[in-house]
């Protein structure tokens, strides 16, 4: 073919793909990073609840499932620096404890006996009592309540977003060559007639969006596909607070920007957002496996040669067409980032995203299922293609990992049963496969409210089960022994997580009932009537009296 025909002949399949494509304007990307893409410096209390609420309305896996299941295994926890307790002041000990968080008044009440009751400082049927923003404290309109966090003031983002994102100080790996034909923009706003831009300006397409740079497809609009409202890249990152002035965050405006280099360099950004968290995103839409370049566009980084020229396409020449097709060879990864949109809970005592159905004392085993994507990769080896898969991982507070093989496997579902006598926790959950994790979840464990053994000495009963927690002896608090057969509540002398010592009475006998911030428990108690008041039965006094007499008739 002569050179000149191969030149009409490109120019024809450019202007041919370019039709195509044109036909299928990549969205406004919703950077979905386990929140919804949004901007979040100014929540309300029910708008935390849009996420932390409703298991079953959750848009987003975060959903912790009951909220004060979460916060009540902190009890008996070390109060630390970054504790969210309004009044730590009020432990005996340094750990969480009722009172640390809910503030109990004594009610005067001549009416009651010893002339008044504890109650709430504030009514348990209000919004305030637990408002989150009591003690998760935000910068309204500057500083997220999630960016001002322990794990984001240390700039440990990955312990929240996964492998979709890289640490700023980890050492991950940032070109250091100059700006180059093939090297993304981070935006539309740079300058193409500085002396540092040695090569042809990028090429307008997609409704005007310019090739070569993120805004290609990250741009402030409408999710096609969710109806998500999609804000712009310089309104999510800097409506973090991280690094903003008076946002309270110890960060500067240097974590993500080069005092010494142009601001519109892509390499400021690689400093949360490397080659190796980049070229790991991707979204399978057909749900039959990621295979890199073969994917739809627009869904990932790594999908479709449309993908890679949307980041590397500064400049079409053939050179560049030659360097383009090499990367699209070279970036299939068996660690692309498994993802999971819905998690669905069911078994005894277990709370997370999506709904959940629990019971006491279900039989039913506890079963964890994800729905989502790049649960299974496909690599070559010198064997033949190899399946690797992702599996789960459960993190408690003290960094102590657990790790579980799915029951059931594919591209986008994944099922794991977690064994019965597994610690009740609050823990970190995601998904690990190769050397990549997911975004981080919560799932709440509770632990089972059991009454084991019921004991009477001189009018005291002494209960013995589990999960009993800890007890606030305040009106509405949900702790107490009560005697469920005489419908009365039993005073309570000493109260610990296996054991509870009360007064209910010197009758007492029938059905008691634990009532704990955990669930509730019944048990039997058989005391029998005492006549005295040393606590003794009737049939003891009637002995007594008896072997009185008979010596006083010798």
């Amino acid at each position: 073919m002569k050179p000149m025909t191969k030149a009409i002949l490109s120019l024809w399949l450019a202007l041919l793909c370019g039709t195509l494509w044109a036909t299928v304007p990549p969205p406004p990307v919703n950077q979905n990073m386990g929140i919804p893409d949004g901007v979040f410096n100014d929540m309300t209390f029910q708008t935390c609840l849009g996420c932390h609420g409703d298991p079953g309305n959750s848009p987003a896996p975060v959903n912790s499932g009951y909220l004060p299941d979460r916060h009540h295994l902190r009890i008996d926890t070390p109060i630390g620096d970054y504790s969210a307790s309004p009044f730590p002041e009020d432990s005996p000990d340094g750990t969480h404890k009722c009172i640390t968080c809910h503030k109990v008044d004594w009610i005067v009440d001549p009416a009651r006996p010893g002339g008044g009751y504890f109650g709430f400082a504030q009514d348990p049927s209000s919004a305030e009592f637990r408002n989150c923003l009591n003690c998760h404290a935000q910068t309204p309109g500057i500083a997220s309540v999630h960016h001002l966090t322990q794990k984001a003031q240390e700039a440990k983002c990955h312990l929240c977003h996964g492998s979709l994102i890289n640490d700023p100080n980890d050492g991950h790996y940032v070109p250091d060559y100059e700006i180059s034909i093939i090297t993304p923009w981070p935006g539309d706003n740079y300058d193409t007639t500085s002396p540092s831009n040695r090569f042809e300006p990028p090429v307008a397409a997609y409704n005007g969006r310019r090739k070569g740079n993120c805004t290609h497809c990250h741009y402030s609009g409408q999710d096609q596909m969710t109806g998500q409202l999609v804000s712009s890249n310089y309104e999510t990152h800097h409506g973090t607070g991280v690094g903003q002035p008076n946002s309270g965050s110890r960060h500067g405006c240097d974590l993500c920007h080069d005092a010494e280099a142009p601001n519109y360099t892509i390499r400021g950004c690689e400093r949360c957002h490397g080659v190796s968290s980049l070229h790991n995103i991707e979204f399978d839409k057909d749900g039959d496996g990621i295979t890199p370049g073969k994917e739809a566009p627009f869904w990932g980084h790594i999908g479709s040669p449309a993908n890679c020229r949307g980041c590397h396409g500064n400049f079409q020449g053939a050179g560049v067409q030659a360097i383009l097709q090499s990367e699209e060879e070279s970036t299939g990864s068996a660690n692309i980032v498994p993802t999971f949109s819905h998690m669905r809970t069911r078994g005894r005592g277990m709370h997370g995203g999506g709904r959940m159905r629990s019971a006491a004392n279900s039989p039913e085993p506890r079963v964890l299922t994800f729905t989502g994507s790049g649960f299974i990769s496909t690599v070559e080896s010198p064997d033949g293609p190899v399946e690797i898969t992702a599996r789960l991982v459960l993190e408690d507070r003290n960094g102590i990992r657990y790790e579980f093989e799915p029951e059931r496997v594919t591209h986008t579902l994944l099922e794991v049963v977690i064994p019965d006598g597994f610690p009740a926790g609050s823990y970190d959950l995601y998904l690990v496969k190769g050397t990549v994790r997911s975004p981080v979840a919560n799932l709440v464990i509770r632990p089972d409210v059991t009454v084991d053994q019921v004991s009477c000495n001189k009018g005291n009963i002494t209960v013995r089960g589990s999960g009993f927690s800890s007890y606030l002896n305040a009106e509405g608090s949900g702790t107490m022994l009560f005697d469920s057969t005489r419908q009365r509540a039993c005073t309570v002398t000493s109260w610990s997580d296996d054991t509870i010592v009360a007064d209910c009475g010197h009758d007492s006998s029938g059905n008691i009932r634990v009532e704990s911030i955990f669930g509730s428990a019944d048990g039997n108690i058989s005391c029998g009537p005492v006549n005295d008041a040393g606590g003794r039965p009737r049939w003891w006094s009637i002995w007594s009296w008896w072997a009185s007499w008979s010596w006083s008739r010798r």
